[in-house]
Protein backbone atom coordinates (compact mmCIF):
# COMPACT_ATOMS: atom_id res chain seq x y z
CA UNK A 1 0.00 0.00 0.00
CA UNK A 2 1.09 3.48 -0.73
CA UNK A 3 1.16 5.94 1.84
CA UNK A 4 0.61 9.93 0.98
CA UNK A 5 3.54 11.96 1.33
CA UNK A 6 3.50 14.26 4.89
CA UNK A 7 2.78 17.50 2.67
CA UNK A 8 -0.20 15.44 0.64
CA UNK A 9 -1.88 15.22 3.74
CA UNK A 10 -1.56 18.57 5.36
CA UNK A 11 -3.02 19.73 1.98
CA UNK A 12 -6.00 17.10 2.73
CA UNK A 13 -6.73 18.26 5.87
CA UNK A 14 -6.16 22.37 5.14
CA UNK A 15 -9.18 21.82 2.30
CA UNK A 16 -11.33 20.70 5.24
CA UNK A 17 -10.28 23.40 7.63
CA UNK A 18 -10.98 25.82 4.99
CA UNK A 19 -15.08 24.90 5.45
CA UNK A 20 -14.97 26.10 9.10
CA UNK A 21 -15.70 29.60 8.69
CA UNK A 22 -16.02 32.38 11.32
CA UNK A 23 -19.42 33.77 10.89
CA UNK A 24 -18.20 36.84 9.29
CA UNK A 25 -16.83 35.31 6.49
CA UNK A 26 -19.27 32.81 6.02
CA UNK A 27 -21.87 35.73 5.63
CA UNK A 28 -19.62 36.88 2.17
CA UNK A 29 -19.89 32.88 0.83
CA UNK A 30 -23.25 32.75 1.58
CA UNK A 31 -24.38 36.15 -0.30
CA UNK A 32 -22.71 35.31 -3.45
CA UNK A 33 -24.37 31.73 -3.23
CA UNK A 34 -27.69 33.02 -3.15
CA UNK A 35 -26.59 35.43 -5.81
CA UNK A 36 -25.95 32.11 -8.12
CA UNK A 37 -29.25 30.93 -6.88
CA UNK A 38 -28.30 28.44 -4.43
CA UNK A 39 -30.59 26.88 -2.09
CA UNK A 40 -28.99 26.84 1.47
CA UNK A 41 -29.91 24.44 4.62
CA UNK A 42 -28.46 25.09 8.21
CA UNK A 43 -28.66 22.78 10.75
CA UNK A 44 -26.73 23.17 14.55
CA UNK A 45 -26.55 21.08 17.32
CA UNK A 46 -23.56 20.03 19.64
CA UNK A 47 -22.54 17.23 17.78
CA UNK A 48 -20.69 15.65 20.38
CA UNK A 49 -19.12 12.24 19.67
CA UNK A 50 -20.03 12.17 16.22
CA UNK A 51 -21.73 8.88 15.00
CA UNK A 52 -23.80 6.81 12.26
CA UNK A 53 -27.29 8.92 13.52
CA UNK A 54 -25.36 12.27 12.72
CA UNK A 55 -23.65 10.80 9.39
CA UNK A 56 -27.44 9.41 8.24
CA UNK A 57 -29.18 13.14 9.65
CA UNK A 58 -26.77 15.44 7.76
CA UNK A 59 -27.01 13.53 4.94
CA UNK A 60 -30.88 13.76 4.88
CA UNK A 61 -30.32 17.53 5.94
CA UNK A 62 -27.95 18.41 2.95
CA UNK A 63 -30.51 16.34 -0.17
CA UNK A 64 -33.16 19.13 0.82
CA UNK A 65 -31.08 21.42 -0.89
CA UNK A 66 -27.72 22.56 -2.70
CA UNK A 67 -25.66 23.80 0.35
CA UNK A 68 -25.30 22.75 3.96
CA UNK A 69 -24.03 24.75 7.05
CA UNK A 70 -23.84 23.56 10.44
CA UNK A 71 -24.20 25.60 13.25
CA UNK A 72 -22.11 23.93 16.19
CA UNK A 73 -22.15 24.93 19.97
CA UNK A 74 -18.81 25.94 21.29
CA UNK A 75 -17.64 24.17 24.42
CA UNK A 76 -19.02 27.34 26.63
CA UNK A 77 -22.36 26.43 25.43
CA UNK A 78 -22.42 22.73 25.38
CA UNK A 79 -21.39 22.83 29.09
CA UNK A 80 -24.46 25.20 29.47
CA UNK A 81 -26.94 23.02 27.46
CA UNK A 82 -25.64 19.24 28.72
CA UNK A 83 -23.76 19.66 31.85
CA UNK A 84 -20.15 19.92 32.94
CA UNK A 85 -19.12 16.53 31.63
CA UNK A 86 -20.03 17.54 28.13
CA UNK A 87 -18.70 18.09 25.88
CA UNK A 88 -16.58 14.82 25.30
CA UNK A 89 -14.95 16.26 22.54
CA UNK A 90 -13.18 19.49 22.42
CA UNK A 91 -15.00 22.22 19.50
CA UNK A 92 -12.68 22.52 17.38
CA UNK A 93 -11.97 18.57 16.79
CA UNK A 94 -15.73 18.16 16.38
CA UNK A 95 -15.70 20.93 13.81
CA UNK A 96 -12.95 19.49 11.73
CA UNK A 97 -14.88 15.92 12.18
CA UNK A 98 -18.10 17.34 10.55
CA UNK A 99 -16.23 19.39 7.86
CA UNK A 100 -14.56 16.11 6.79
CA UNK A 101 -18.21 14.94 6.05
CA UNK A 102 -18.49 15.02 1.65
CA UNK A 103 -22.10 16.45 2.29
CA UNK A 104 -21.41 19.08 4.85
CA UNK A 105 -20.15 22.27 2.86
CA UNK A 106 -19.37 24.48 6.23
CA UNK A 107 -19.23 25.07 9.85
CA UNK A 108 -19.60 27.54 12.04
CA UNK A 109 -19.37 27.83 15.99
CA UNK A 110 -21.28 30.07 18.13
CA UNK A 111 -21.14 30.60 21.61
CA UNK A 112 -25.05 31.42 22.24
CA UNK A 113 -27.75 28.53 23.53
CA UNK A 114 -29.72 29.05 20.55
CA UNK A 115 -28.57 29.52 16.98
CA UNK A 116 -31.44 33.04 16.56
CA UNK A 117 -28.20 34.90 15.57
CA UNK A 118 -26.86 32.88 12.94
CA UNK A 119 -30.34 31.93 11.26
CA UNK A 120 -31.25 35.79 11.81
CA UNK A 121 -27.68 36.87 9.64
CA UNK A 122 -27.66 33.53 6.99
CA UNK A 123 -31.14 33.21 6.25
CA UNK A 124 -31.26 29.91 4.97
CA UNK A 125 -33.72 28.55 2.72
CA UNK A 126 -34.48 25.88 5.12
CA UNK A 127 -33.95 25.24 8.71
CA UNK A 128 -33.08 21.61 9.79
CA UNK A 129 -33.94 20.02 13.39
CA UNK A 130 -34.14 16.26 14.17
CA UNK A 131 -34.88 14.18 17.44
CA UNK A 132 -37.75 15.19 19.59
CA UNK A 133 -38.53 18.00 18.31
CA UNK A 134 -41.75 19.39 16.53
CA UNK A 135 -42.03 22.86 14.37
CA UNK A 136 -44.54 23.97 17.32
CA UNK A 137 -41.91 23.89 19.64
CA UNK A 138 -39.32 24.51 18.02
CA UNK A 139 -38.24 27.74 19.27
CA UNK A 140 -36.33 29.37 15.75
CA UNK A 141 -39.05 28.57 14.13
CA UNK A 142 -41.15 31.57 13.69
CA UNK A 143 -37.60 33.74 12.84
CA UNK A 144 -37.25 31.36 10.12
CA UNK A 145 -40.97 31.20 9.25
CA UNK A 146 -40.66 35.32 9.10
CA UNK A 147 -38.65 35.75 6.12
CA UNK A 148 -40.33 32.98 4.37
CA UNK A 149 -37.67 30.49 5.29
CA UNK A 150 -38.89 26.78 5.49
CA UNK A 151 -38.96 24.35 8.91
CA UNK A 152 -37.99 20.63 8.29
CA UNK A 153 -38.17 18.08 11.10
CA UNK A 154 -36.28 14.79 10.52
CA UNK A 155 -37.46 11.72 12.97
CA UNK A 156 -34.86 10.99 15.57
CA UNK A 157 -33.07 7.47 14.08
CA UNK A 158 -33.56 4.94 17.79
CA UNK A 159 -30.60 4.21 19.45
CA UNK A 160 -28.62 6.63 17.40
CA UNK A 161 -28.01 9.85 19.36
CA UNK A 162 -25.30 10.98 21.74
CA UNK A 163 -27.07 10.75 25.08
CA UNK A 164 -27.99 6.88 24.18
CA UNK A 165 -24.27 6.66 23.06
CA UNK A 166 -23.21 8.29 26.32
CA UNK A 167 -25.78 6.53 28.89
CA UNK A 168 -24.37 3.15 27.33
CA UNK A 169 -20.58 3.99 27.38
CA UNK A 170 -21.34 4.66 31.41
CA UNK A 171 -23.14 1.63 32.01
CA UNK A 172 -20.19 -0.32 29.64
CA UNK A 173 -23.12 -1.27 27.37
CA UNK A 174 -21.12 -2.72 24.08
CA UNK A 175 -23.12 -2.10 20.37
CA UNK A 176 -23.73 -6.08 19.64
CA UNK A 177 -25.21 -6.26 16.25
CA UNK A 178 -28.22 -7.88 15.33
CA UNK A 179 -27.13 -11.09 13.54
CA UNK A 180 -29.80 -13.18 12.75
CA UNK A 181 -33.34 -13.11 13.93
CA UNK A 182 -35.84 -15.79 13.60
CA UNK A 183 -39.89 -15.98 13.33
CA UNK A 184 -41.90 -18.49 15.40
CA UNK A 185 -45.75 -19.41 15.02
CA UNK A 186 -47.02 -21.29 17.91
CA UNK A 187 -49.22 -23.43 16.11
CA UNK A 188 -51.54 -25.29 18.66
CA UNK A 189 -53.95 -27.68 17.43
CA UNK A 190 -57.01 -27.35 20.04
CA UNK A 191 -58.91 -24.17 20.07
CA UNK A 192 -62.30 -23.20 22.59
CA UNK A 193 -63.68 -21.26 19.75
CA UNK A 194 -62.20 -23.08 16.54
CA UNK A 195 -60.64 -26.37 17.22
CA UNK A 196 -58.45 -27.19 14.11
CA UNK A 197 -58.21 -23.44 13.07
CA UNK A 198 -54.71 -23.44 12.15
CA UNK A 199 -55.52 -26.29 9.71
CA UNK A 200 -58.59 -25.09 8.22
CA UNK A 201 -58.30 -24.23 4.06
CA UNK A 202 -58.47 -20.63 3.56
CA UNK A 203 -58.13 -20.23 -0.25
CA UNK A 204 -57.12 -23.50 -1.08
CA UNK A 205 -54.29 -23.78 1.93
CA UNK A 206 -54.43 -24.42 5.87
CA UNK A 207 -54.25 -20.90 7.78
CA UNK A 208 -51.01 -21.84 8.96
CA UNK A 209 -48.94 -21.65 5.58
CA UNK A 210 -50.76 -18.36 4.77
CA UNK A 211 -49.30 -17.73 8.07
CA UNK A 212 -45.82 -19.68 7.12
CA UNK A 213 -44.89 -18.47 3.59
CA UNK A 214 -46.08 -14.37 4.20
CA UNK A 215 -43.04 -14.56 7.33
CA UNK A 216 -41.05 -16.42 5.30
CA UNK A 217 -40.82 -13.32 3.05
CA UNK A 218 -39.63 -10.58 5.86
CA UNK A 219 -36.23 -9.46 4.95
CA UNK A 220 -35.21 -9.46 8.38
CA UNK A 221 -35.54 -12.96 9.15
CA UNK A 222 -33.14 -15.36 8.51
CA UNK A 223 -35.48 -18.72 9.28
CA UNK A 224 -38.74 -19.07 10.16
CA UNK A 225 -40.57 -21.80 12.44
CA UNK A 226 -43.69 -23.29 13.19
CA UNK A 227 -44.22 -24.44 16.85
CA UNK A 228 -47.10 -26.97 17.69
CA UNK A 229 -47.82 -29.82 20.35
CA UNK A 230 -49.99 -31.68 17.57
CA UNK A 231 -48.47 -34.33 14.69
CA UNK A 232 -51.46 -33.06 12.63
CA UNK A 233 -50.36 -29.55 12.53
CA UNK A 234 -46.32 -30.85 12.10
CA UNK A 235 -47.46 -33.44 9.05
CA UNK A 236 -49.18 -30.09 7.27
CA UNK A 237 -46.52 -27.86 7.92
CA UNK A 238 -43.48 -30.45 6.21
CA UNK A 239 -46.28 -31.62 3.41
CA UNK A 240 -45.52 -27.40 2.41
CA UNK A 241 -41.99 -27.36 2.80
CA UNK A 242 -42.45 -26.00 6.53
CA UNK A 243 -40.28 -26.03 9.32
CA UNK A 244 -41.81 -27.78 12.41
CA UNK A 245 -40.94 -28.09 15.96
CA UNK A 246 -42.94 -30.28 18.97
CA UNK A 247 -43.56 -28.41 21.59
CA UNK A 248 -44.81 -29.86 25.28
CA UNK A 249 -48.53 -29.53 25.13
CA UNK A 250 -48.34 -28.20 28.64
CA UNK A 251 -47.85 -24.38 28.09
CA UNK A 252 -50.23 -21.99 29.22
CA UNK A 253 -49.68 -19.53 26.28
CA UNK A 254 -47.59 -19.09 22.62
CA UNK A 255 -45.21 -17.21 24.36
CA UNK A 256 -44.22 -19.86 26.55
CA UNK A 257 -43.99 -22.75 23.44
CA UNK A 258 -41.89 -20.50 21.37
CA UNK A 259 -39.56 -20.14 24.40
CA UNK A 260 -39.21 -23.64 24.40
CA UNK A 261 -37.69 -23.55 20.81
CA UNK A 262 -35.88 -20.84 21.36
CA UNK A 263 -33.50 -22.81 24.62
CA UNK A 264 -32.71 -24.98 20.99
CA UNK A 265 -31.78 -22.02 19.09
CA UNK A 266 -28.64 -19.56 18.23
CA UNK A 267 -30.00 -16.30 17.01
CA UNK A 268 -30.30 -12.80 18.85
CA UNK A 269 -33.84 -11.76 18.31
CA UNK A 270 -37.20 -13.58 17.77
CA UNK A 271 -40.24 -13.08 17.07
CA UNK A 272 -43.87 -14.25 17.95
CA UNK A 273 -45.98 -14.58 14.54
CA UNK A 274 -49.57 -15.02 15.36
CA UNK A 275 -50.45 -18.40 13.97
CA UNK A 276 -54.18 -17.54 12.99
CA UNK A 277 -53.74 -14.00 11.30
CA UNK A 278 -53.04 -15.18 7.68
CA UNK A 279 -52.87 -11.73 5.91
CA UNK A 280 -49.53 -10.99 7.82
CA UNK A 281 -47.28 -8.48 6.04
CA UNK A 282 -43.85 -9.23 5.49
CA UNK A 283 -43.62 -5.22 6.30
CA UNK A 284 -45.17 -5.55 9.48
CA UNK A 285 -42.32 -8.51 10.58
CA UNK A 286 -39.53 -6.05 9.41
CA UNK A 287 -41.26 -2.92 11.54
CA UNK A 288 -41.27 -5.04 14.67
CA UNK A 289 -37.32 -6.30 14.18
CA UNK A 290 -36.16 -2.93 12.63
CA UNK A 291 -35.57 -0.74 16.18
CA UNK A 292 -33.04 -3.78 17.25
CA UNK A 293 -30.65 -3.42 14.80
CA UNK A 294 -30.36 0.59 16.19
CA UNK A 295 -30.58 -0.16 19.74
CA UNK A 296 -28.53 -2.66 21.68
CA UNK A 297 -30.21 -1.71 25.06
CA UNK A 298 -33.76 -2.71 23.43
CA UNK A 299 -35.56 -5.50 24.80
CA UNK A 300 -38.96 -6.13 23.47
CA UNK A 301 -41.11 -4.27 20.61
CA UNK A 302 -44.56 -4.53 19.50
CA UNK A 303 -46.89 -3.22 17.16
CA UNK A 304 -49.64 -0.73 16.65
CA UNK A 305 -51.66 1.23 14.52
CA UNK A 306 -54.36 4.37 14.64
CA UNK A 307 -57.76 3.87 15.60
CA UNK A 308 -60.14 5.03 12.87
CA UNK A 309 -63.19 3.73 14.62
CA UNK A 310 -65.06 5.03 17.64
CA UNK A 311 -66.15 1.68 18.11
CA UNK A 312 -62.61 0.35 18.35
CA UNK A 313 -61.83 2.44 21.02
CA UNK A 314 -64.90 1.13 23.21
CA UNK A 315 -64.67 -2.58 22.35
CA UNK A 316 -62.84 -4.50 25.08
CA UNK A 317 -61.47 -7.16 22.69
CA UNK A 318 -59.67 -4.27 21.28
CA UNK A 319 -56.55 -3.89 23.06
CA UNK A 320 -55.32 -0.25 23.19
CA UNK A 321 -52.00 1.11 24.17
CA UNK A 322 -50.80 4.86 25.54
CA UNK A 323 -47.10 5.69 24.60
CA UNK A 324 -44.54 7.88 25.39
CA UNK A 325 -42.54 10.69 23.44
CA UNK A 326 -39.65 8.00 22.61
CA UNK A 327 -42.74 5.97 21.63
CA UNK A 328 -42.13 3.08 24.67
CA UNK A 329 -45.05 1.71 25.69
CA UNK A 330 -46.90 3.60 28.93
CA UNK A 331 -49.76 1.31 29.57
CA UNK A 332 -51.85 -1.75 27.24
CA UNK A 333 -55.44 -2.06 28.39
CA UNK A 334 -58.94 -3.46 27.27
CA UNK A 335 -60.03 0.19 28.25
CA UNK A 336 -60.34 2.92 26.06
CA UNK A 337 -56.68 4.65 26.28
CA UNK A 338 -56.27 7.41 26.19
CA UNK A 339 -59.54 8.93 28.33
CA UNK A 340 -61.05 12.05 26.74
CA UNK A 341 -61.75 14.65 29.34
CA UNK A 342 -64.83 16.42 28.02
CA UNK A 343 -65.60 19.87 28.11
CA UNK A 344 -67.74 21.75 30.83
CA UNK A 345 -68.58 19.71 33.56
CA UNK A 346 -67.31 15.75 34.01
CA UNK A 347 -70.42 13.18 34.47
CA UNK A 348 -70.26 10.89 37.13
CA UNK A 349 -70.65 8.20 34.40
CA UNK A 350 -67.98 8.26 31.66
CA UNK A 351 -68.31 9.14 28.40
CA UNK A 352 -65.67 7.16 25.88
CA UNK A 353 -66.06 9.53 22.83
CA UNK A 354 -62.51 10.64 20.64
CA UNK A 355 -62.70 15.00 20.23
CA UNK A 356 -62.23 15.84 16.54
CA UNK A 357 -59.53 18.27 17.93
CA UNK A 358 -58.20 14.67 19.96
CA UNK A 359 -53.95 16.32 21.11
CA UNK A 360 -52.90 12.52 20.44
CA UNK A 361 -54.35 9.61 18.37
CA UNK A 362 -55.51 6.25 20.02
CA UNK A 363 -53.86 3.36 19.23
CA UNK A 364 -55.12 -0.39 18.55
CA UNK A 365 -52.23 -2.84 19.88
CA UNK A 366 -51.31 -5.45 17.21
CA UNK A 367 -50.11 -8.87 18.81
CA UNK A 368 -47.23 -9.45 17.34
CA UNK A 369 -44.02 -9.27 19.77
CA UNK A 370 -40.16 -9.30 19.05
CA UNK A 371 -37.63 -10.12 21.53
CA UNK A 372 -34.32 -10.30 22.40
CA UNK A 373 -33.23 -13.55 22.47
CA UNK A 374 -31.89 -14.09 26.39
CA UNK A 375 -34.84 -11.27 27.85
CA UNK A 376 -37.28 -13.83 26.08
CA UNK A 377 -36.26 -16.45 28.04
CA UNK A 378 -36.09 -14.56 31.39
CA UNK A 379 -39.79 -13.48 30.69
CA UNK A 380 -41.11 -16.91 29.96
CA UNK A 381 -39.88 -18.07 33.75
CA UNK A 382 -41.17 -15.05 35.32
CA UNK A 383 -44.82 -15.76 37.06
CA UNK A 384 -47.93 -13.84 35.85
CA UNK A 385 -48.22 -10.32 37.82
CA UNK A 386 -51.20 -8.36 39.06
CA UNK A 387 -52.14 -6.40 36.00
CA UNK A 388 -51.36 -8.98 33.59
CA UNK A 389 -54.17 -11.43 35.23
CA UNK A 390 -56.59 -8.17 35.37
CA UNK A 391 -56.45 -7.33 32.17
CA UNK A 392 -55.36 -10.64 30.56
CA UNK A 393 -52.46 -8.85 28.80
CA UNK A 394 -48.96 -11.02 29.11
CA UNK A 395 -46.82 -8.50 27.80
CA UNK A 396 -48.24 -5.77 31.17
CA UNK A 397 -45.66 -8.57 32.84
CA UNK A 398 -43.19 -7.06 31.42
CA UNK A 399 -44.11 -3.49 32.21
CA UNK A 400 -44.86 -4.59 35.88
CA UNK A 401 -41.13 -5.90 35.93
CA UNK A 402 -39.90 -2.45 34.67
CA UNK A 403 -38.84 -3.57 31.04
CA UNK A 404 -39.42 -0.86 28.13
CA UNK A 405 -41.75 -1.79 25.28
CA UNK A 406 -41.02 -0.38 22.22
CA UNK A 407 -44.31 0.18 19.89
CA UNK A 408 -43.54 0.63 16.16
CA UNK A 409 -46.69 2.21 14.92
CA UNK A 410 -47.63 0.68 11.43
CA UNK A 411 -50.67 0.85 8.88
CA UNK A 412 -50.98 -2.82 8.94
CA UNK A 413 -54.20 -3.64 10.51
CA UNK A 414 -54.25 -7.52 11.64
CA UNK A 415 -57.56 -10.30 10.10
CA UNK A 416 -57.63 -12.96 13.07
CA UNK A 417 -59.39 -15.69 12.79
CA UNK A 418 -60.83 -17.14 15.77
CA UNK A 419 -64.41 -18.46 14.70
CA UNK A 420 -65.27 -20.82 11.71
CA UNK A 421 -67.66 -17.22 11.06
CA UNK A 422 -64.27 -14.82 10.69
CA UNK A 423 -62.86 -17.70 8.82
CA UNK A 424 -66.43 -17.57 6.08
CA UNK A 425 -65.66 -13.94 6.06
CA UNK A 426 -62.58 -14.18 4.78
CA UNK A 427 -62.98 -16.60 2.47
CA UNK A 428 -65.70 -14.30 0.93
CA UNK A 429 -63.23 -11.36 -0.05
CA UNK A 430 -60.76 -11.83 -2.86
CA UNK A 431 -56.87 -13.04 -2.04
CA UNK A 432 -54.86 -10.92 -0.54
Amino acid sequence: MKYRQGGELANMIDVVRAKIKPLNELLQVVAELKRQGKRIVFTNGCFDLLHAGHVSYLAQAKSLGDVLIVGLNSDSSVRALKGSERPLVPQDDRALLLASLAFVDFVVLFDELTPHRLIEAIKPDVHVKGGDYTEADLPEAPLVRSYGGQVVILPKVEGRSTTDLVQRIRRGISAVPVKSAVGIIPARYTSVRFPGKVLALLWGKPIVQHVYERARQAKTLSDVIVATDDERVKSVVESFGGKCVMTSPEHPSGTDRIAEVTRQLNCDVVVNIQGDEPLIVPEAIDAAVQPFFADPTLKMTTLATPIVDESEYTNPNVVKVVVDRDGFALYFSRSPLPFFRPKGKMAETPQFKIPEDALVKPLRHIGLYAYRREFLLQFAQWSPTGLERSEGLEQLRALEHGVRIKVVVTPYRSVGVDTPEDLERLERSKPM
